[in-house]
């Protein structure tokens, strides 16, 4: 979200909306996937309800190399 928009209640609705339509499509959860370095964001959705789960490990395959 852009700086000008935060803190006006945009995200919050953004999220609750979210959050509605998984629970009509029979979802138990939702994830959200955010770096480390955005502390911000992690902050906006532990105020929503956001609990901490296992980490994720990653690769990058953008350097070219193969395996296999």
């Amino acid at each position: 979200m852009s700086s000008n928009a935060r803190s006006k209640g945009i995200g919050r609705l953004l999220e609750s909306e979210g959050e509605t339509l998984a629970r009509a499509r029979g979802c138990d959860r939702i994830e959200v996937h955010c770096h480390s370095r955005r502390s911000d964001a992690h902050r906006f959705y532990y105020r929503q309800g956001y609990t901490e789960s296992p980490k994720y490990l990653c690769k990058s395959l953008a350097n070219g190399d193969e395996q296999g």
